[in-house]
């Protein structure tokens, strides 16, 4: 498991603390909700320490976005940052950079990111890794429409008269940023999953990063996405993520179960 160190870390620090002399006499006066909280920190198993702050991540993330989704809609001032983050990107716009850039957020468009998925999936039904075609296909599919809906309810126009080219979509949330996350986030999740030195590790997460920060980038740069919007994008694309992760967990745990059983 990926983080397993840190992870070990927090779930040690945790039972020691409830070696605690007042936790224990917590732990003899109530013992059945002893047992539950303490069942939550431990790494024995997935829905231990790892679920917890998974959903803890998902928690504190679907908070932001219903923050974030609300001030698009009621803040002035934010609408007003917007505005001058793109207007200042605008005046710096080169047709060189601009150009390459199109090309690169061709990556993050729903043509882009079905080819890479298509071939993502035959190399995992491929290689028989089943449990990873799951998460790709809730990831994408769950993303894929919370977009669809999310922008027909805002209904937010794009800044038509920056655009570098014309969409003909609502602009809040960025399908390019939520992608960005939930598809490409978790194929570079995935891959992560398969380096085993440490070194490689932290170039694959560099390059990573770099890739998801630029696809988001790239729409604010060309005039088609307030900033917001991207940040709307991603974290509604990290919440589709961090999903598909809990359920391929689930599964190869529960796959693991049946393979002792026999």
């Amino acid at each position: 498991m990926i983080f397993r160190t840190p992870l070990l870390f927090i779930s040690a620090k945790v039972e020691a603390f409830f070696r605690l002399p007042f936790m224990q006499k917590l732990a003899v006066k109530y013992p059945k909700l002893f047992q539950f909280i303490s069942r939550r920190f431990t790494m024995h198993h997935f829905f231990g320490l790892p679920f917890t702050l998974l959903i803890g991540i998902l928690t504190f993330n679907l908070a932001l976005l219903s923050d974030l989704s609300e001030d698009v809609v009621n803040s002035k001032k934010l609408q007003a940052m917007d505005r001058q983050v793109s207007l200042w990107l605008f005046q710096d716009r080169t047709d060189l950079t601009s150009l390459t850039l199109f090309y690169f957020t061709w990556l993050g468009s729903l043509e882009g990111v079905l080819v890479i998925c298509f071939l993502a999936a035959g190399y995992f039904i491929y290689q028989k890794k089943y449990f990873y075609f799951v998460a790709l296909a809730i990831s994408l599919t769950g993303s894929g429409l919370s977009v669809y809906f999310t922008k027909l309810f805002f209904r937010r126009e794009r800044p038509l008269e920056l655009a570098y080219y014309q969409e003909h979509t609502f602009s809040f949330p960025s399908g390019h940023a939520t992608y960005a996350v939930s598809v490409f986030g978790l194929l570079f999740y995935l891959g992560l999953l398969e380096i085993k030195s440490t070194a490689g590790q932290i170039w694959w997460i560099l390059g990573s990063l770099i890739f998801i920060l630029l696809l988001g980038f790239s729409r604010i740069y060309l005039g088609v996405h307030f900033l917001t919007d991207v940040v709307g994008g991603y974290l509604l694309g990290l919440l589709w993520a961090i999903l598909a992760v809990c359920v391929m967990e689930f599964l190869a745990l529960r796959a693991s179960k049946v393979v002792r059983k026999m």
